[in-house]
C-alpha cells in the first residue's frame, strides 16, 4: 500500500466528520463526537504527512473548509456582530458610535440579525480593518455568507504563507498539513467565522517578509494585524530586537504607528468611541482560564488577579527579548504565553497558536489545542436553560491534559520510539 494512502483515508474520515456538523444544530455532545473522530485521523495523518503530495494536503483542505463554508454557526454568535457592523456602515453610519441596541439604530434592525447578536449593548470591540472586512463581507452577501468567504480565503492565504516560511526554514512543506487539516481552524474559521484568520495572515505576512528583508512592508503589515485584532502588537519588541533597529534604524518602526493611524482615520470622528468595549472586556470578562481562576481563588479580587497576569506576560516578553531568542520562536512561545495567561480563553483564540506549531512541533500543544473545544460543554445548560456556568471538570481535562502530555513527553523524550520519530520533533535551530 502507498504510504500516502493512510493520511488521505484519514483525510477521507474527517471530511465525513466536518460534513455532518452543519446538520447538528446545538446538539454539542455529537459535535465532540464528530471534533474527536476528526481530532484522531489528524493525528495519524500528521504523523504520516510527509508522505503526502503538498497539492493534496491543499486540496483536501479546501474540502474541508466548504464542507463548512455553507453552515449555520452553531457555537458562537460572534459573526452576526459582524454582519450588524458591517450593515451599520452601508447604512452610512460609524459603527463606533452607537451600540446595536440605541435607538438610533433602529432603522437598521431585523429581526435575523439583530436577535442574534451578543450584548448589544455594548458598542462594537473590533478594529478598523475588521470592520472594513465586514463591509466588504456584507457587500457581497447581505448574511454571514460573504464574511466567511472572505475569511476562509484568508485562511487559505495563511496556509500558504506557512509554505512560504517552512521553504525559507529549509522545512518540509508538507508540515503544513498541522495548520491546514487542524479540525479547531476548519471549525473555526469555515464553521463559526471567526475574524482571527484575517489577523493571522496579516501576521504571518508580517514575519515572512521581515525574514526576506522587506522590513518597512512587514512593518506595515503588522500594524494591520493589529488593526485586526489588538494581541499582535506585542510582537513589535520582538522586530525590533531582532534587528537592533532603536538607535540606528528608528524610521522603520514609524511604519506600524502611521499604519495604525490611517486605519483609524475613516472611522476618527466617533471620537473616543473608536476603541468600543475594549474597556469593559479587559476589565470584567473571563472564561476558561485555569491560571486566572486560581489567581482569583487566591488574592480574592479580579482586578488584582488581572494585574498579575499583566505582569506575568511582560515578564515573558521581557524575557524573550533580553535572551535574544529567534523571532518565530519568541512569537510561538508569546502566542503560547497569551493561551496560558489570558482570563478570556474562548477556543477561537487558540488558533492564533496553531501556525506557530507547524514549526514547533510539541505534543503538549498539539493536545491542548484539540481538547480546547470542550470549553463549549458550557453551551449544553445556555441553551437548554439559559444559565452560563462553566463546568470544573472541562478545565481539568483541557489543561490537565497539557500538563500529562508535556510530563510524559519530558519524560519519554529519549525512550526508543521517541528517538525514531525525532524526524517530527527535530526544529530548525533558526528558529
Amino acid at each position: 500500500m502507498q504510504r500516502w494512502i493512510v493520511p488521505l483515508l484519514m483525510g477521507l474520515v474527517m471530511t465525513s466528520s466536518f460534513a455532518a456538523m452543519p446538520a447538528l444544530g446545538k446538539h454539542v455532545p455529537v459535535f465532540f463526537m464528530l471534533f474527536g473522530i476528526a481530532s484522531v485521523a489528524y493525528l495519524i495523518a500528521i504523523w504520516h504527512c510527509k508522505y503526502v503530495p503538498l497539492t493534496a494536503i491543499v486540496l483536501v483542505s479546501v474540502v474541508f473548509r466548504l464542507s463548512l463554508l455553507f453552515s449555520i454557526p452553531a457555537l458562537s454568535d460572534d459573526i452576526y456582530r459582524y454582519v450588524w457592523d458591517g450593515r451599520v456602515q452601508w447604512a452610512g453610519v460609524n459603527p463606533y458610535r452607537f451600540a446595536p441596541a440605541a435607538q438610533e439604530l433602529v432603522h437598521v434592525r431585523d429581526a435575523l440579525i439583530f436577535s442574534k447578536i451578543n450584548h448589544p449593548e455594548l458598542p462594537t470591540i473590533y478594529p478598523p480593518i475588521a470592520q472594513m472586512a465586514f463591509w466588504v463581507g456584507y457587500g457581497i452577501s447581505s448574511g454571514i455568507l460573504g464574511i466567511k468567504m472572505l475569511l476562509v480565503c484568508a485562511d487559505l492565504i495563511a496556509g500558504w504563507l506557512i509554505v512560504c516560511l517552512l521553504r525559507h526554514f529549509e522545512q518540509r512543506p508538507q508540515w503544513v498539513l498541522i495548520y491546514f487539516w487542524h479540525p479547531l481552524i476548519v471549525v473555526e474559521i469555515a464553521g463559526n467565522g471567526h475574524i482571527e484568520s484575517l489577523g493571522i495572515v496579516a501576521l504571518l505576512a508580517a514575519l515572512y517578509l521581515f525574514f526576506k528583508g522587506r522590513d518597512r512592508i512587514a512593518l506595515s503589515a503588522l500594524g494591520g494585524a493589529v488593526l485586526v485584532k489588538f494581541f499582535p502588537l506585542v510582537f513589535l519588541p520582538y522586530f525590533v530586537r531582532w534587528k537592533g533597529w532603536l538607535p540606528t534604524n528608528w524610521s522603520a518602526l514609524l511604519m506600524v504607528p502611521c499604519v495604525i493611524l490611517l486605519g483609524y482615520l475613516p472611522y476618527a470622528w466617533a471620537g473616543a468611541s473608536v476603541f468600543g468595549s475594549l474597556g469593559t472586556y479587559a476589565q470584567h470578562w473571563s472564561f476558561n482560564s485555569a491560571i486566572f481562576d486560581v489567581l482569583i481563588l487566591l488574592c480574592g479580587n479580579g482586578q488584582i488577579a488581572r494585574g498579575i497576569i499583566g505582569l506575568l506576560f511582560l515578564s515573558v516578553v521581557l524575557f524573550l527579548i533580553w535572551k535574544r531568542i529567534p523571532l518565530l520562536r519568541c512569537a510561538y512561545l508569546t502566542a503560547a504565553a497569551f493561551v496560558l495567561l489570558t482570563p478570556t480563553l474562548h477556543p477561537w483564540y487558540v488558533v492564533w497558536l496553531i501556525p506557530f506549531l507547524v514549526f514547533f512541533r510539541h505534543p503538549p500543544w498539539i493536545a491542548f489545542s484539540l481538547l480546547v473545544v470542550l470549553s463549549y460543554h458550557i453551551l449544553i445548560q445556555y441553551q437548554t436553560r439559559g444559565v452560563w456556568v462553566e463546568a470544573a471538570w472541562v478545565q481539568w481535562v483541557e489543561y490537565g491534559g497539557l500538563a500529562l502530555v508535556g510530563i510524559a513527553y519530558l519524560l519519554f523524550k529519549h525512550t526508543e520510539i521517541l528517538t525514531k520519530a525525532g524526524r517530527f520533533f527535530n526544529i530548525h535551530r533558526q528558529i
